[in-house]
Formats: structure tokens, C-alpha cells, sequence
């Protein structure tokens, strides 16, 4: 089945590391960082070229509604973990220098909230003296600077990995792990003061790294896949795949029995708004990072053609009102 015509902007950056597998349509890629910047529709891709941020993984993107730009922040380069701001503005990156701005972090979450009329950014690992540890803090952007609205936050409290999507008129911010390795599936959101838990059990397991995406057809909220405990290896552990699908409505789980992908950690989602479906696209499926793309309709899985660039996991993806999306950075290391 075709996927439908979206103006998908990919700007690709990687960890060093062993290059995993690539669609047989992607130009080849040496192993390490990776750095070059893809257009594309979601079934033609064109290679761009654009300075921009250094390569980098875990960093987060959100698309600013009234700015008509993406935002960036942070992410994990080659030399730790970023405080940098970022926007694009569909032809070229912009480095901010802002009057405040959030301690250097990845794996944050980060989306636009309508309420707000600014993007919100909430917690991930961020780097505190010599260590980086999953914190609780919440921030917005303005479109001119950074401002702090919580310093910390005993509930959601401390995490990384969690994500966050526009949902309507408000956002929703889901699973995430705590600093005890503790991973979490509940799901909040901010009515700009405070943080209002919004699901009930029974809910799926706890998990970070998740795809997640808001689904307007039925107002529900899906969620697949991402990382789960990994007991057996101790804490600190990058966490084991998941295969799992759910989706969350008026507050109640409910999971999705039809079979898909496989299990897929870090990897990424967006609608179409012409098939009216979830798109799931990169992730690593260990021990490999992969170029797949799989498309959920409400009632079953579609396995569509890879996308024909290079694979990777941990990518910051975004996408505006009408279906553009923006995809950065992101590793072609393999192993789990």
C-alpha cells in the first residue's frame, strides 16, 4: 500500500559505532556519525545539504505552530550531552543563543501545547557536575527565549525516555524511566500550573523510547513498542524491545492484539492524514537499527517498504499541522 504524500524532511545524525542495516534505495553510509539531511515524501527521498547542528542522538524536536518553525534542543553529541537551541525553518538551521536556557539533557520530551501557544519541554537525563540523571523540571519556549514554569516535579517526578504529543488542545506526556530504572506507562498532562494524571489501570508496561502518536480520528492516544526493564542485566541497562501496541482513550488502555512489527525501542511515529493511519518508522529491532516502516489503520498492521535511508534508532522526529515531518540525528550503531 502507498504511503501517502507527505513532505517528510529528514536531517540524519548518529553516534559512532557499526553501521547497521540500510534499505537496498539508501545512498550507502560510512560506519559512525552520520550527518547528511534527506527530503522527501515518504516514498521519494532526495539528499539535501544544509549546515546545521552536529551530529547527535536522543535530542528532542517539536514544531512550533505560530513560529511556522521546528525547535530543537539538546541531545547527546560527541562531546555529552547538548544545551544547544536549534530551529529550522524549512531551508535552513538557525543556532539560537537565548537569555535563559535548560541544563544540557537528552532523551527530554517535548511538544507544542495549544494552551500555552508554546512549546513545552519536560524533564530527560540531564547533566548535573560530572553525572546525568532523569530530571523533573518543565520549560517552555516562547519562540525568543526559554522560561522555567516547574522547577521540579514529584509527580510526573524525574525521568528520560518519556514522550509527548499534542493531543487536541492540550498535551499529553507519556511513560519515561526514573532514576532507579524504574519504567513507567502512566500519562499526564499540563493545565499550566500543575500535572494532572489523565489514565487509569490496568496499563501497559512500564517503558521508554516509545513511538508514540495522537490519533484525531478517534481522539486516542498510540503507543508501540520502546524499552522495557531488563532485570537480568542490573541497573543502567539500555532497556529490552518491546512489541506491544495500545492505545489510551477517555483515560482507559486498551492493548492491540494484531500482529505487527517486531519489537522496535527508540524508534519513531507520525500520522498520515491522507490514509488516516499511524506511520512507524526506524527503531532498533536487536541487535540491529532498521529502516522499516509499518502503518497501523485502527484495525491492522500494513508492512510498507522501507524507507530508503540509511537505518537508525533514537531520532528526534516532528511534525507540523498538515503532515510535514522532520526527522534529526538519530545512531547506526548496532547491539543491545
Amino acid at each position: 500500500m502507498k504511503i501517502s504524500c507527505l513532505a517528510v524532511l529528514l536531517l540524519l545524525a548518529a553516534c559512532s559505532g557499526s553501521a547497521g542495516p540500510a534499505s537496498p534505495s539508501a545512498i550507502a553510509q560510512a560506519p559512525g556519525t552520520l550527518g547528511d539531511t534527506w527530503v522527501g515524501d515518504g516514498a521519494k527521498w532526495h539528499l539535501a545539504a544544509s549546515a546545521g547542528p552536529s551530529a547527535r542522538y536522543f535530542a528532542t524536536l517539536a514544531y512550533d505552530a505560530p513560529r511556522h518553525e521546528y525547535l530543537l534542543f539538546g541531545g547527546l553529541t560527541a562531546k555529552g550531552p547538548s544545551a544547544e537551541t536549534w530551529t529550522w525553518d524549512g531551508k535552513r538551521w538557525t543556532h539560537l543563543t537565548p537569555a535563559h536556557s535548560p541544563r544540557a539533557r537528552s532523551s527530554a520530551a517535548m511538544a507544542f501545547d495549544p494552551r500555552l501557544q508554546a512549546v513545552l519541554m519536560y524533564g530527560g537525563r540531564v547533566l548535573d557536575q560530572a553525572e546525568a540523571a532523569p530530571d523533573s523540571d518543565t520549560w517552555a519556549w516562547n519562540g525568543n527565549d526559554w522560561s522555567e514554569l516547574s522547577v521540579r516535579n514529584d509527580d510526573p517526578a524525574g525521568r528520560d525516555g518519556a514522550r509527548m504529543v499534542t493531543a487536541d488542545g492540550d498535551v499529553l506526556l507519556f511513560g519515561g524511566r526514573d532514576r532507579s530504572d524504574t519504567y513507567q506507562a502512566d500519562v499526564w498532562t499540563w493545565d499550566g500550573t500543575t500535572w494532572t494524571r489523565v489514565d487509569h489501570g490496568p496499563t501497559p508496561e512500564g517503558r521508554n523510547g516509545a513511538a508514540t502518536q495522537w490519533n484525531p480520528v478517534d481522539s486516542s492516544l498510540f503507543v508501540y513498542g520502546g524499552l522495557g526493564l531488563k532485570p537480568e542485566t542490573g541497573g543502567g541497562n539500555l532497556g529490552r524491545p518491546l512489541g506491544d501496541a495500545w492505545t489510551l482513550h477517555n483515560g482507559a488502555w486498551t492493548e492491540l492484539k494484531a500482529l505487527g512489527p517486531p519489537a522496535i525501542g527508540n524508534g519513531g511515529a507520525i500520522w498520515d492524514p491522507t490514509s488516516r493511519r499511524v506511520l512507524i518508522l526506524f527503531g532498533m529491532a536487536c541487535p540491529n537499527p532498521i529502516a522499516s516502516a509499518w502503518a497501523w489503520d485502527g484495525a491492522k498492521w500494513s508492512r510498507l517498504p522501507d524507507v530508503a535511508v540509511p537505518a537508525r534508532w533514537g531520532a528526534a522526529m516532528a511534525q507540523d499541522s498538515v503532515g510535514n515531518v522532520v526527522v534529526f540525528g538519530g545512531s547506526n550503531a548496532s547491539g543491545c
